[in-house]
């Protein structure tokens, strides 16, 4: 959904500064909107790329499933209204050293073999570059494995048939920052199993070595990712894959919500990866925390030598955190959701604070607003 709000001014002034990963070979870290269910707003989205980029976070990748020009109507352009909207978003980002990425997810009935689809993917991205968009994606994600009886006349899998597309696109838009999720995009969903998987195989072989593969880890929601699981998947897709991180995802039950910390995921990690973006909590005033504390995952350079030694006290308040410089190059879990708990209540006491940004607007004003995705 795209509307028409606004944020006025930054939240406030920061110091951290996030590393940007235009240069095509620099580590991705920030937000994918990927779930399913109501899309954030305008004014939401503005909103966290300044929370990003004061969090030294670099990267925010549209993906909403319930945009309709996103998945279902993939083919139809966005209209001016829309198209503004969008021009601002990048721009936003931008302003925020943040790299906005679009995605386009056409799976669910794209004729791989059908010329006047490609036209069509490649009109739709052509319509987002001329807004100012230099980051791409191709999803294929949560589709049926399935060709029509022309494109399994034209290519021998279809693995084949997604790489042709996604290889075609990059070099037509001129090798630019661009993700590729898998239909396989799990090792659960890895058919027989991930070391032996034909798709995963072919797809580490064939798609160009630059396009960055986006992984879940060993399940769709994964607990844990280890970096034994990681080196396993770097060799079957030959490159190290780009973690789309459902943590705290909740769009399978919105009635559960996920506001923890990050963890489950070793500092180490980041070596065996091209980067990892996380898919939140479907209503964006709950992810204040596990934004927060990624974002000290991010910038931490090892785990704790006992990451759980933190006491119930650490956490409510009754022990007193010293940061010396040998723990703040370490990740502590606990102690990182203690200080993320006490930033969130001071913008709580903060009545009129700008950093707490408006819920969803009700549906009498959305309906004012042109919008994408209900």
């Amino acid at each position: 959904m795209i509307t028409g709000d606004e944020v006025d001014g930054p939240l406030d002034d920061g110091d951290s500064c996030p590393t940007s990963p235009d240069s095509h070979d620099g580590f991705v870290c920030g937000v994918v909107e990927g779930f399913y269910g109501r899309p954030w707003t305008f004014e939401q989205r503005k909103h966290l790329f300044v929370r990003l980029s004061r969090l030294g976070l670099n990267t925010y990748v549209y993906a909403p499933k319930d945009d309709l020009k996103h998945r279902p109507q993939w083919r139809i352009p966005y209209n001016k209204e829309e198209s503004d909207i969008l021009r601002s978003l990048i721009e936003s980002a931008k302003a925020n050293q943040i790299t906005f990425v679009y995605s386009l997810s056409p799976g669910i009935d794209i004729g791989y073999s059908n010329v006047e689809d490609m036209i069509c993917v490649k009109s739709k991205f052509d319509q987002v570059r001329m807004l100012g968009c230099e980051s791409f994606a191709l999803l294929f994600d949560d589709i049926e494995c399935e060709m029509n009886e022309i494109d399994r006349q034209c290519f021998k899998s279809f693995v084949a048939a997604q790489i042709s597309v996604a290889n075609e696109v990059y070099e037509y838009l001129g090798r630019p920052l661009f993700f590729f999720c898998p239909t396989e995009y799990c090792e659960s969903r890895a058919v027989p199993t991930l070391v032996d998987s034909e798709y995963l195989l072919q797809l580490g072989k064939e798609l160009n070595e630059n396009i960055r593969v986006l992984w879940t880890g060993p399940r769709v929601i994964s607990r844990n990712i280890t970096v034994a699981h990681i080196r396993n998947v770097a060799r079957v897709i030959g490159r190290k894959p780009l973690i789309w991180d459902n943590l705290h995802a909740n769009d399978y039950d919105q009635k559960r919500v996920f506001m923890g910390d990050f963890s489950g995921r070793p500092v180490a990690l980041k070596k065996e990866i091209s980067g990892l973006l996380m898919n939140p909590n479907c209503k964006y005033e709950l992810n204040f925390v596990p934004i927060r504390t990624f974002a000290d995952w991010n910038a931490s350079s090892e785990d704790a030598p006992f990451p759980d030694y933190t006491t119930t006290d650490d956490v409510n308040g009754g022990s007193e955190i010293v940061d010396s410089p040998q723990l703040l190059r370490t990740y502590r879990p606990l102690v990182s959701l203690r200080k993320a708990i006490l930033s969130w209540a001071d913008e709580f006491n903060c009545v009129s604070n700008r950093a707490i940004p408006p819920s969803s607007q009700p549906e009498s004003k959305l309906e004012v607003w042109k919008t994408v995705a209900l």
